[in-house]
C-alpha cells in the first residue's frame, strides 16, 4: 500500500486524537490507563539476509542497530481476570538498517515510520507477591508503514510510503512507582508477511497513568451487603459487619474471638469467648500471684502480617497482666492458611509472630524472655478448603509461662 506523507500524519494524527478522546471520555470509575513514552525500531535480528540478520543476533546492541525516536502513546483498558486491551500509536525515523561486511551500521536516509496496533494482553501479577512489579504478555496486530528507501522499495521509486498488515506478539514487565503512576518496559516482534515491508522489533518505554479509581479488589467486592470489604460469598456474617481478619464477622466484646464462634459474644472473656467461672474459696492469706492467660490466639488479614487494632487489645490485656511479675517467658508462634507457596507462607508466619512480639516489647515486656517461631501451613486448627477455615489459619498463638 502507498501513501503519501500527508496522508500518512493524518491517519495517525486522527488515531491519535481519538484514543485520547475515549480514554478522558471515562468516568473516574472505569479502568483505563494511558501510557506516553519513546520507542525503539530494530530491522537487523529478522531472520533475513545482509544487511539484516539472523533472529536476535546481536539483540542489545542498540548502539549500532537501534533506532530510537518519539512518541509512543498508548491506551489500555482493563477487562478483567487479568486481561485488558491496548491500543497505541508510534512515530519514529529510521535511519540504521543492519550491517555489512565492511560497517557495523547499514544507514538509509531517515524513513519516517509509523505504526498503528491493536494487542490483547495478560498480566501476570498475581504470580508476584510485590505489588510493585506486573509482568505481561500480549498478542495483536497492526498496521505499519515505512517511507521508501534502498532495501525496503516496492519498485515503483519515489518517496512514498509503503505499509502492510502485521502480526504481533509481546513481552513487558510494568513498575508501579505508586497507585495510579508506573514505567512500563516493552518488546514487541512486529511480523509482515508482505516483502516489501521488513519484519522487525519494536521496543518502548513510557510512562504510565491509571485515568479511573477502579481495581481488581474493588470489582471483586461489589457484591458486598454489609461493606466490611469481604464479599458476600466469603463472608462468614454476611449482613453484619466485620473485619477482613475474622472473615467478615463482629468482635462486638473486644476479646479477639469472633461472635461466630464466642459464646458469649457480648462479655470478654477466655473460656471460648465467655469468662472463667468463679469459684468461691476459702480466703487464705498468702502471696498474691497475677492472673495471667497462659494462651492466646490473634488472628491477621490475608496475606498480611499487621497487628489489627482488634488484637492489640488482647495484647495489651497481656501485658497489663504480666508488668505485675518479672518471671515469664512467651512463645509466639505464627501460622499461615495455604494461600501461597510453602516458601512464602514460612516467611509470612515468621513475620507475624516477629510483629507481635515487637508489639509486647514496644509495650514495656523485655525482648529476651519472648521467643519467635513460623510455622507457615503446618498445625492447621481447621480445613483449609473454605474462607472460615483459612481465617482461623491466619494465626498467632501466644504460650505464656509464669516462673513464680
Amino acid at each position: 500500500m502507498i501513501l503519501k506523507t500527508m496522508n500518512k500524519k493524518i491517519v495517525l494524527g486522527l488515531f491519535l486524537l481519538f484514543i485520547g478522546a475515549i480514554s478522558y471520555a471515562q468516568t473516574k470509575d472505569n479502568p483505563w490507563a494511558i501510557e506516553v513514552g519513546v520507542n525503539a525500531v530494530d530491522v537487523y535480528p529478522v531472520g533475513e539476509n545482509s544487511p539484516q540478520g539472523e533472529y536476535f543476533d546481536e539483540f542489545f546492541n542498540w548502539t549500532d542497530h537501534w533506532n530510537i525516536g518519539i512518541p509512543t502513546v498508548k491506551v489500555s483498558k482493563y477487562l478483567g481476570s487479568n486481561f485488558s486491551i491496548s491500543a497505541r500509536g508510534s512515530y519514529n525515523k529510521l535511519s540504521k538498517w543492519g550491517e555489512t561486511a565492511t560497517q557495523s551500521s547499514a544507514f538509509v536516509n531517515k524513513l519516517e515510520y509509523y505504526g498503528l496496533d491493536g494487542m490483547i494482553n495478560y498480566s501476570f501479577a498475581n504470580l508476584e507477591k510485590s505489588p510493585k512489579l506486573e509482568p505481561f504478555i500480549g498478542i495483536g496486530g497492526g498496521y505499519t508503514w515505512i517511507k521508501e528507501g534502498t532495501y525496503n522499495s516496492n519498485g515503483t521509486g519515489g518517496n512514498n510510503f509503503v505499509g502492510a498488515g502485521t502480526l504481533n506478539g509481546s513481552l513487558g514487565l510494568k513498575f508501579w512507582a505508586a497507585k495510579n503512576v508506573g514505567f512500563s518496559l516493552e518488546t514487541t516482534y512486529k511480523h509482515s508477511f508482505e516483502e516489501f515491508l521488513t519484519k522487525h522489533w519494536q521496543h518502548s518505554f513510557g510512562v504510565v497513568f491509571k485515568l479511573g479509581k477502579v481495581n481488581e479488589e474493588v470489582a471483586e467486592v461489589s457484591n458486598d451487603d454489609d461493606g466490611d470489604g469481604v464479599p458476600n460469598e466469603f463472608d462468614l456474617c454476611p449482613t453484619v459487619s466485620g473485619p477482613k481478619e475474622f472473615g467478615g464477622c463482629p468482635d462486638s466484646d473486644n476479646d479477639g474471638i469472633p461472635d461466630n464462634l464466642d459464646k458469649c459474644p457480648n462479655v470478654k472473656g477466655d473460656n471460648n469467648g465467655c469468662p472463667a467461672p468463679v469459684k468461691e474459696e476459702v480466703v487464705v492469706k498468702t502471696e498474691t500471684k497475677p492472673v495471667v492467660p497462659t494462651n492466646k490466639t490473634i488472628y491477621f488479614d490475608l496475606d498480611s502480617a499487621e497487628v489489627s487494632n482488634n488484637a492489640k487489645v488482647v495484647l495489651d490485656d497481656i501485658v497489663s497482666s504480666l508488668k505485675e511479675t518479672s518471671k515469664y517467658n512467651i512463645t509466639v508462634e505464627g501460622y499461615a492458611d495455604n494461600t501461597g507457596s510453602d516458601s512464602y507462607n514460612k516467611k509470612l508466619s515468621l513475620k507475624r509472630a516477629s510483629n507481635v512480639a515487637e508489639y509486647l516489647v514496644s509495650k514495656g515486656l523485655s525482648s529476651s524472655a519472648i521467643e519467635q517461631a513460623g510455622f507457615g501451613e503446618e498445625k492447621p486448627v481447621a480445613p483449609n478448603n473454605t474462607a472460615e477455615g483459612k481465617a482461623l489459619n491466619r494465626r498467632a498463638e501466644l504460650n505464656i509461662k509464669i516462673n513464680f
